[in-house]
């Protein structure tokens, strides 16, 4: 991997000595596979171009509210800051460096022909969901209406149960009935789990080539769509439409998995094996379940940083569900995302995820 760094000389320095035996580092313009711009003040921040050829990161080396606040206007991939740690530096280059092609342009078309047709065949979405979803959508709709739908199916019906005892919802009393819960937890709440519930037998397949489990793949749904939720309450977002894209974030898994000869790590794994990725399919899969436009964008692009805010709380869910740097990737959001009090929302995503975890 070759990368261009634009800035300063010790930085440049220090950053081809941390990466020594993992990248090659120059300053020189040629093709390269990432550009790190160093962010050192706002009058170097505005020298810097707003489009850049290649997928391109910010090294930044101060801390300034005021130029912080204008990063968020720069289309980049990502922003880490000094001291630089190799390891997590390297893990967000690979993510967006691109692959060498393995096959040749005939034979990508015949494998996007046989996905794209597979994708147009998957079952609508489950009943369950698409019914409470509507149900949540409609002026006319109640509790009680809610509650008839849930406890129409008694596997979800008592899975709903066990999860809305557990440590995540700080239930005081035990709950034994969808009624009660949907009393004390509320309409959206007991919905959202249902609805989460009801998209697990999607997963039953296997998924050995992304190297997890289809269960592993729906309980990290379930947290990115918790911590999305968390997100938009912060930023005044819609906060079941953002449940509803965690939840879904990945469903393209379910077919790009049929079609995988190797293992992946990254989207451009898939995109090097197949000529597309799981995010453009469950895109595809998302209008075909006439799924919001907000919804299925944000899904089409939660490896990359949007312009939207929307967008950009579930590329930032879906890290901190993956990451084990939660303050760099907080950090970075702050600045992006505008987000004031860090460490109240850091404390916040820890609990949602050490509770998930301990319950799931």
């Amino acid at each position: 991997m070759v990368i261009r760094f634009i800035g300063s000389d010790s930085y440049y320095q220090n950053l081809k000595i941390s990466l020594l035996n993992k990248a090659t580092v120059v300053q020189t313009d040629i093709d390269t596979n990432i550009e790190v711009y160093e962010v050192s003040s706002l009058k170097n921040l505005y020298s810097i171009p707003k489009t850049f050829k290649y997928p391109t990161f910010f090294l930044v080396t101060v801390k300034d509210e005021t130029l912080h606040s204008h990063i968020k206007d720069y289309p980049i991939k990502g922003i880490f800051f000094p001291p630089i740690n190799p390891d997590n530096i390297m893990a967000k280059f690979k993510q967006v460096s691109s692959s060498t092609p393995s096959r040749s342009i005939e034979e990508y078309n015949t494998i996007r022909i046989k996905i794209l047709a597979k994708a147009e065949s998957i079952p609508p979405l489950p009943a369950l969901a698409e019914q409470l979803i509507r149900l949540t959508r409609s002026d006319s709709s109640t509790i009680k209406d809610v509650c008839n739908k849930i406890k129409m199916d008694q596997g979800i019906s008592s899975k709903v149960i066990k999860l809305v005892n557990s440590p995540f919802y700080g239930m005081k009393q035990e709950i034994s009935s969808i009624d009660r819960a949907t009393v004390l937890l509320g309409f959206n709440t007991v919905k959202n789990i249902a609805a989460a519930i009801s998209m697990e037998d999607f997963y039953s397949k296997p998924f050995n080539m992304y190297k997890t489990t289809g269960k592993n793949i729906w309980l990290h749904s379930y947290k990115t769509a918790c911590i999305s939720q968390l997100i938009a309450k912060e930023l005044n977002l819609d906060e079941e439409a953002l449940y509803m894209a965690g939840l879904l974030h990945d469903v393209g898994k379910i077919i790009m998995t049929d079609f995988l000869v190797k293992e992946v790590e990254t989207i451009d794994d898939e995109k090097n094996q197949l000529g597309m990725d799981h995010t453009e399919v469950g895109a595809l899969i998302l209008k075909k379940w006439s799924v919001s436009t907000e919804i299925v964008d944000a899904v089409k692009n939660h490896h990359d940083i949007s312009t939207l805010n929307f967008s950009k709380a579930l590329y930032y869910a879906n890290k901190f569900d993956n990451t084990n740097d939660i303050d760099d990737t907080l950090l970075e959001m702050s600045i992006t995302m505008g987000i004031k009090d860090v460490d109240r929302l850091k404390n916040k995503i820890i609990q949602v995820l050490e509770d998930l975890n301990a319950e799931l």
